[in-house]
């Protein structure tokens, strides 16, 4: 074989991010604490079946259009980041087999939604992330559709409380907008402003000063949630303060990694917690 038909390595750590693993693994992590917080039981077929539809719906929404291109040379990252979409796409299809078709269907809806939110319906249209001021609430509306209604389809909601599947949705939706903060912000000067993002609406100070109203109503719901003492609410308190330091620390101008790998690590982070806190 020519060595120029070989795939070359890439940095691990760039493709990891850049092939959207980092970001599946925290919509995964979001959907194992809904487990968790609601009293599920685990299963696996459905987590994996969300990670890989992650990585394959972001990865579609991201390189679709350069690898439409007939002229574009395509980069060794690029090449291997078509390869974990491929698998990831192959890894789905297999994991259908093993999920209820209520959660199927459902999930089939959020994909669609996604896919309407980053590529144009037909030429020259808008896609749903270019209709003004809609952003963050398709994105927050899509996570907490994954991480909160897939568990509780796939479980069936006959056995589950509905003020607690709302309170964790909505929950969700909160904490999801707060996180998605730090991008608003890293992207403010190169966002358009027809997007209308808060930073555009209403500037990036006050933008940081609602993300952390908001997460203090997050943290009532918890409250309302778990005991105030539990294992469980302590663990949140610590997100709390984790996601509010990060929000504090946001600027137009951060560090290549703060939002794409910090900040959207802070799920990880909380998923580890409990799992630790349930084996000791």
């Amino acid at each position: 074989m020519a060595v120029s038909k070989v795939i070359r390595p890439v940095n691990i750590f760039e493709l990891y991010i850049k092939a959207s693993l980092h970001v599946a693994l925290a919509v995964t992590a979001f959907a194992y604490v809904s487990v968790m917080e609601l009293g599920l039981s685990p299963d696996y077929f459905l987590f994996g079946f969300i990670f890989s539809s992650t990585v394959l719906s972001y990865n579609l929404t991201k390189y679709i259009t350069l690898a439409t291109r007939d002229s574009i040379s395509v980069s060794p990252l690029l090449k291997w980041i078509g390869i974990v979409t491929a698998g990831s796409f192959c890894v789905v299809l297999a994991l259908l087999f093993y999920l209820p078709r209520d959660t199927i269907i459902a999930a089939a809806g959020l994909g669609i939604l996604t896919i309407a939110y980053a590529i144009p319906i037909s030429e020259g249209r808008k896609n749903l992330r270019n209709i003004y001021g809609i952003k963050i609430g398709v994105i927050a509306l899509v996570w907490a559709g994954v991480t909160v209604g897939l568990p509780v389809l796939n479980h069936g909601m006959e056995s589950l409380p509905t003020a607690g599947v709302v309170i964790e949705a909505v929950q969700r939706l909160l904490l999801v907008g707060i996180l998605i903060i730090p991008f608003d912000i890293r992207d403010y000067r190169s966002d358009e402003l027809t997007l209308g993002t808060l930073p555009q609406i209403i500037g990036v100070k006050e933008t940081k000063i609602l993300g952390l109203i908001l997460l203090s109503g997050c943290l009532l719901l918890e409250g309302i949630q778990q005991p105030p003492l539990s294992g469980s609410f302590l663990i949140f308190g610590i997100i709390a303060v984790v996601a509010a330091l990060m929000v504090r620390r946001s600027m137009v101008i951060q560090s290549a990694y703060f939002a794409s790998f910090w900040v959207e690590g802070i799920p990880i982070v909380w998923a580890v917690l409990l799992i630790l806190f349930d084996i000791f």
